[in-house]
């Protein structure tokens, strides 16, 4: 998905922030450029700390629950943060807008992306949706 203004990314995070965006808006998407905008306004450490609590409070917020089989997962969310960390800081002249669709529109957004690094039975563990394991396969 391509955005045609920073407004649409920004009413994203707002909705985020304050718990509002309809869960049906909350895509894969949606939780990337997120990510990006607290990677462009804020340091990696202070990024993962109002995503992981953001992620945590908006899936109760929004009906949905953090069980060790649903909800927020903390390997995937660090996995994402490191990513976008490092793709933020390579591109650090870039206005919000063309950075978030310079991401989406890279290999790096691709939900599978995970899997090139992660099996599939260790990243869906009770375990690393609890907290961060590293990759097994690269």
């Amino acid at each position: 998905m391509a955005f045609q203004s920073e407004n649409e990314i920004l009413a994203i995070v707002k909705g985020f922030q304050d718990r509002t965006l309809p869960k049906e808006k909350w895509t894969h998407d949606a939780h990337l450029v997120t990510a990006i905008w607290y990677h462009v306004n804020h340091t990696a450490e202070e990024s993962i700390c109002y995503l992981r609590s953001g992620i945590i409070s908006y899936n109760e917020a929004t009906g949905g629950k953090n069980t060790p089989t649903d909800g927020y997962h903390e390997t995937m969310t660090l996995f994402w943060c490191k990513t976008i960390d490092a793709f933020v800081a390579a591109n650090r002249s870039m206005r919000l807008l063309d950075l978030c669709n310079k991401f989406l529109q890279s290999e790096l957004a691709k939900r599978d992306y995970p899997f090139r690094t992660y099996s599939k039975e260790l990243l869906l563990s009770g375990k690393a949706r609890a907290m961060w394991v590293g990759p097994d396969k690269a």
